[in-house]
């Protein structure tokens, strides 16, 4: 078994060394021809910017295969379907991600299956490990029997509670030594740094002028908080609006910093969440309570209300436009949540174009990036024990270059972990 790990806190420089370390391997053993790297994640945004630096190695230009854990057990699957028919896994689908887990991670114990992956991927790359389950765990034991291993993880930055203790954590702590990384690489911050280590500590995180935790009872107050940072310290940098929860409270304050300007100027500013657009569209269209035949007015006050000003100006125009063409003047539910979805995918081919500095992400979607400002809404609805609200913070906080600001809707949570 030849595995190397590497561990610590939320910037420490997990990911670098995976790649640092990999780059010495190949020196001293190249890959032969038709060889290829494996690196495996558990989440997609953790996979694309992991392929992302991979990308980065030019002897390894077309030499990496970077998939989710989930989509690499499913291709195990695909290549010996009946052998997983006659392990006690008939009939499996896609969807059921443990079961394909649980399948993918059976046929690796077979030598055949395993040397199978090995002739081709003699190199397993595996970040964010912390958060794979029993099943997926599998597979990267059965892989680590014959593959060389680089894996990254921090337990504290597992935000599934259902992990507790750590599996993956636990089976790298037993298989290899382990380095931990304990110098911060992401920012050099004093008020920045000793908030995270407060929060990861169980302690109350000091606010001050970077680091700054404020009370905003009502969405209106966060809003205008929000829209001041942005004014004042968003202008050239990356921001991230980050929440546990993308309730009432996020929305309602993105909604007025869309729609509204402070009294000192500040906004309006339109800021986008921050997933798949077929996600978007199903989100926003959950809130529509769409007739199935509704008049031109009757769909604009319906998507005014709605408080996205992008999708009422993409269905006002095209409605305008059947109006004029057609004389078309009722439109079906069908024909609504059709233009609808393709303007939400326009909006994020268009959000990549540009490589937009300024968005909105739940905690999840946030893990294992950096921006320059994070601001945080913490809605009165996060739930989960004190440990949990812990982890979700600090995986917030630690995204933060320069700046970090806490919007907190409770009064009460200030007295509750993590702010106390």
């Amino acid at each position: 078994m030849k595995i190397q790990a590497f561990t610590g806190g939320a910037g420490c420089g997990k990911t670098y060394q995976l790649i640092r370390s990999l780059n010495a391997h190949l020196e001293a053993e190249p890959l032969n021809e038709g060889q290829k790297v494996l690196a495996l994640t558990f989440m997609h945004g953790s996979r694309r910017r992991l392929e992302e630096r991979l990308g980065e190695i030019q002897i390894l230009r077309g030499r990496t295969e970077c998939s989710t854990i989930d989509s690499f057990a499913w291709k195990l699957i695909g290549r010996w379907r009946s052998l997983v028919g006659a392990l006690g896994y008939p009939d499996i689908e896609l969807n059921q991600y443990e079961r394909v887990c649980e399948a993918a991670g059976a046929l690796l114990q077979i030598k055949e299956v395993c040397g199978w992956v090995a002739a081709t991927f003699p190199i397993l790359l595996v970040d964010e490990s912390q958060d794979l389950t029993v099943s997926r765990l599998r597979l990267v034991e059965a892989l680590g029997t014959r593959l060389q291993v680089f894996a990254a993880a921090d337990e504290f930055q597992c935000l599934n509670e259902e992990l507790r203790p750590n599996p993956a954590c636990t089976w790298l702590a037993q298989v290899c030594p382990g380095e931990e990384l304990a110098q911060p690489m992401r920012t050099q911050v004093v008020e920045l740094l000793d908030a995270a280590a407060a929060i990861r500590n169980g302690l109350a995180p000091p606010s001050g002028n970077i680091f700054k935790v404020q009370l905003t009872p009502k969405p209106e107050y966060a809003g205008a908080w929000l829209s001041g940072n942005l004014r004042w310290y968003g202008g050239g940098k990356s921001v991230a609006v980050i929440t546990p929860a993308k309730g009432a409270f996020a929305r309602t304050a993105l909604t007025w910093v869309a729609n509204n300007r402070t009294a000192k100027g500040a906004g309006p500013y339109l800021l986008s969440w921050e997933e798949s657009e077929a996600n978007a569209a199903s989100d926003f269209l959950a809130r529509l309570a769409l007739q199935e035949e509704s008049d031109i007015p009757s769909l604009l006050a319906l998507l005014v209300g709605a408080g996205d000003p992008r999708v009422v100006r993409d269905v006002s125009e095209w409605m305008d436009l059947q109006r004029r063409a057609r004389s078309k003047v009722t439109f079906s539910k069908e024909d609504i949540e059709r233009v609808i979805e393709q303007g939400f995918a326009r909006r994020r081919r268009i959000r990549r174009s540009e490589g937009l500095r300024w968005s909105c992400m739940t905690v999840h979607g946030a893990k294992n990036r950096e921006f320059d400002n994070v601001i945080v809404l913490w809605p009165a609805a996060v739930t989960g024990s004190d440990d949990q609200k812990r982890r979700l913070l600090y995986n917030a906080v630690t995204r933060a270059k320069e700046r970090c600001l806490i919007l907190v809707q409770a009064q009460a949570h200030l007295n509750q972990a993590p702010f106390a």
